[in-house]
């Protein structure tokens, strides 16, 4: 009786452990303008909800300001290290700012954005 109760309680640890390893993360960004895949950024404060839908990986950009939300496409990738402080890569091409990746300060998470996709 003792070791099925233990049994148990040692599956359910597995379960909460692993329900809540899937569970959105959200994370703050200051942003300029710009553009991630086809949506348009205005510059300002946002909440970067990571998420899955399924087994794709998704994020859901909010303005802080305004409220607007915005979901985009994303791959979720780690590295080795830790990023410091949170950077926003873009580079510029035919006159527009396109946002290609945000490194996660703090984490090991560095989100890659599908350019041409939103949705």
């Amino acid at each position: 009786m003792k070791i099925t109760f233990i049994l148990t309680l040692a599956v359910f640890g597995l379960l909460v452990r692993t329900a809540y390893g899937d569970a959105p993360k959200s994370y703050s960004v200051v942003l300029s303008s710009a553009t991630i895949g086809t949506a348009e950024l205005d510059g300002g404060d946002y909440t970067m909800l990571v998420h899955r839908d399924g087994n794709e990986p998704k994020v859901r950009l909010t303005e802080l300001k305004t409220g607007n939300a915005t979901d985009v496409a994303a791959k979720v990738e780690g590295v080795d290290k830790k990023f410091e402080d949170t950077e926003v890569v873009s580079r510029e091409e035919n006159g527009v700012k396109r946002i290609t990746e945000v490194h996660i300060g703090g984490t090991k998470l560095r989100i890659v954005f599908q350019q041409g996709s939103s949705l």
